[in-house]
């Protein structure tokens, strides 16, 4: 049975992109591709925010397809092009999309790779992280030994590298792995309410904002600085001063932050 990537429009602005690879997910070279294809489709439809998600109960992706990468390692058959990690994480990391991984289980080797480059994860109280690749005397390839300690630090990413161990959806709420740890049953609903209101805002923010915090990560800090000045000032339109002018007339009425930014209290 060929892999299969579900695409729908749950929400005003939302792409949900749901992997369909029986029996585990397997990350397969031609799963990633048309994960690949759905985020060019989700981006057309001019979404603000991508959640990527699984069809396969107990599996976000158990890890990469070992099959294809025998053979392009060794020379053999694959089922789709090697380079698609790399572009794919990429993509989802620096891409104009706001992305979301909602892991329903188990997300080790590349799932959590994939997990990791996403700009933002909601987990499932049963899902479990893992980066088992020493086990097989290899090293996480796909984004795994840099993206992981830029998100909670050297020494504990060389602790989940070199011992391979898997860490539950609790552990990885505990080390900022993920932001948010929700029942089973109501993790694409929670994953999907969470991405409609990211997407309710200014679009044209949103991406900016991303785009500061991406790419001034890879920059020392006076260049930074001056990149989120450019992105900031790229920001400004009619439409911005209009909002600036509305949210200060409702504190001059009295309105708190809360009221005044129309937020929601805790």
């Amino acid at each position: 049975m060929p892999a299969a990537v579900h695409v729908s429009y749950p929400a005003d602005g939302v792409g949900l992109i749901v992997m369909d690879n029986p029996p585990r997910n397997f990350g397969s070279f031609e799963l990633l591709q048309k994960v690949e294809a759905a985020l060019e489709e989700v981006k057309r439809a001019g979404c603000t925010v991508a959640v990527l998600a699984s069809d396969i109960p107990g599996y976000f992706m158990a890890h990469a397809y070992l099959t294809d990468l025998v053979g392009s390692l060794g020379g053999g058959p694959t089922s789709g092009d090697p380079r698609v990690w790399r572009r794919l994480t990429n993509e989802l990391e620096q891409g104009p999309l706001v992305t979301i991984a909602a892991n329903n289980g188990q997300a080790w080797g590349g799932g959590s790779e994939l997990s990791w480059a996403c700009n933002l994860r909601i987990a499932a109280r049963s899902a479990t992280y893992g980066q088992p690749e020493v086990l097989l005397g290899i090293i996480p390839g796909a984004g795994g030994c840099v993206r992981l300690p830029r998100l909670v630090g050297l020494s504990k990413a060389m602790e989940l590298v070199l011992t391979g161990e898997p860490i539950t959806a609790e552990q990885a709420l505990q080390y900022g792995l993920v932001h948010r740890v929700v029942p089973d049953d109501r993790l694409r609903e929670e994953a999907i309410a969470w991405a409609a209101r990211i997407a309710a805002l200014p679009r044209w923010a949103v991406q900016a904002a991303k785009r500061a915090l991406v790419q001034g990560m890879d920059l020392p800090l006076e260049h930074a600085i001056r990149l989120e000045g450019y992105i900031f000032n790229s920001t400004v339109r009619p439409a911005v001063l209009e909002i600036m002018r509305q949210v200060q007339e409702r504190y001059d009425a009295g309105a708190d932050s809360y009221e005044a930014l129309g937020l929601p209290r805790p």
